[in-house]
C-alpha cells in the first residue's frame, strides 16, 4: 500500500483541508461582519446628521415665525396704530378734514402692506411674477429696485411654491435693507420648461463668503430651499455687492 493511501494520512489531509476551509470561512465572515458593522455605523451617523439637520431647520422655522410675528407687531404699533392715534387726536381737536384724510390714506396703505406681507391676495390666481412685483413695490421708497422677467414657458405654479418664492424675495430684500447699505437692487425671474431661476443682486458693501456664518436669514432660506427641492448660491466680496441665485425645479399643482 502506498503511503499516501494510508487511512491515517488521508484522515490527516481531510482534517487539514477542513481546518483550512473553516479558517477561510471564518476570515470571510469576519470581513463581512466588519463591513456590515461599518455600513451600519455609517447609516447611523447619516441618520443622526439628518435628524440634527431637521431639528435645526425646525428650530429655525420656529425662530423665523417668532421673528415675523415681532416684525408685524412692530409694524402695527409703530406705523398703523401710531397714525390712528394721531388721527384720533386731530379729530378731537377739530382739525381740518384734509389733514385727517391724508393720515387715513397712509393708514390704509400701511394696513394693505401688512396684509400683503402676511398672505399675498389671490395667491392661487395671481401669476408668480405679479406676486413678486407686489411684494417688492413698497421697498421702492427706500431704494432703486428693478424687476425684470424672462418667461420662456407658462406654468400654473402650485400655491405653496409661490408663497415660498415670495418669502425668499421678501427675506433677501429685508436683509439687503438691514445690512447691505445698498442703493440699488436687481431682481430677475427666469422661467423655462423645467426650472424657475430667481436672481437677486445688490450694489451694497458685500461680505466675505468664506467666513460667512449662517444666521437666521440663511437658515430660513435653506429651509425654504429644502421644501422647494431647490438649490442656491451666494456670491459676494467686500465692496462688490451680493448676488444670490436660486434654481428651483418646476412644480405644479398635481405634484403636491
Amino acid at each position: 500500500m502506498e503511503k499516501w493511501q494510508d487511512p491515517k494520512i488521508i484522515a490527516l489531509w481531510i482534517a487539514i483541508i477542513l481546518v483550512l476551509v473553516f479558517t477561510i470561512i471564518l476570515f470571510v465572515v469576519k470581513i463581512m461582519h466588519t463591513g456590515y458593522k461599518r455600513m451600519v455605523q455609517a447609516n447611523l451617523r447619516q441618520a443622526q446628521m439628518q435628524l440634527e439637520h431637521q431639528k435645526k431647520l425646525t428650530e429655525t422655522s420656529l425662530q423665523a415665525q417668532e421673528k415675523e410675528r415681532t416684525r408685524i407687531a412692530s409694524d402695527l404699533h409703530d406705523s398703523l396704530i401710531g397714525k390712528l392715534t394721531v388721527i384720533r387726536m386731530k379729530s378731537q381737536l377739530g382739525l381740518p378734514l384734509t389733514d385727517i384724510d391724508s393720515l387715513l390714506g397712509e393708514s390704509i396703505t400701511d394696513a394693505r402692506r401688512i396684509s400683503h406681507d402676511l398672505t399675498p391676495p389671490l395667491l392661487e390666481q395671481t401669476d408668480i411674477a405679479d406676486l413678486i412685483e407686489n411684494i417688492i413695490d413698497p421697498w421702492r421708497q427706500k431704494m432703486d429696485i428693478v424687476f425684470y422677467t424672462d418667461i420662456r414657458s407658462r406654468h400654473n405654479f402650485a400655491a405653496s411654491s409661490k408663497i415660498q418664492l415670495v418669502r425668499v424675495v421678501q427675506e433677501l430684500i429685508t436683509n439687503i435693507v438691514k445690512h447691505a447699505e445698498a442703493t440699488a437692487v436687481a431682481v430677475h425671474l427666469r422661467i423655462t420648461a423645467r426650472t424657475c431661476i430667481l436672481t437677486v443682486k445688490d450694489n451694497g458693501k458685500g461680505f466675505d463668503t468664506s467666513i460667512l456664518k449662517k444666521g437666521l436669514g440663511l437658515h430660513s432660506l435653506e429651509m425654504r430651499m429644502q421644501y422647494l427641492s431647490a438649490s442656491y448660491k451666494v456670491k459676494s466680496k467686500p465692496g462688490t455687492g451680493t448676488r444670490t441665485v436660486i434654481v428651483c425645479p418646476y412644480k405644479n399643482e398635481s405634484d403636491e
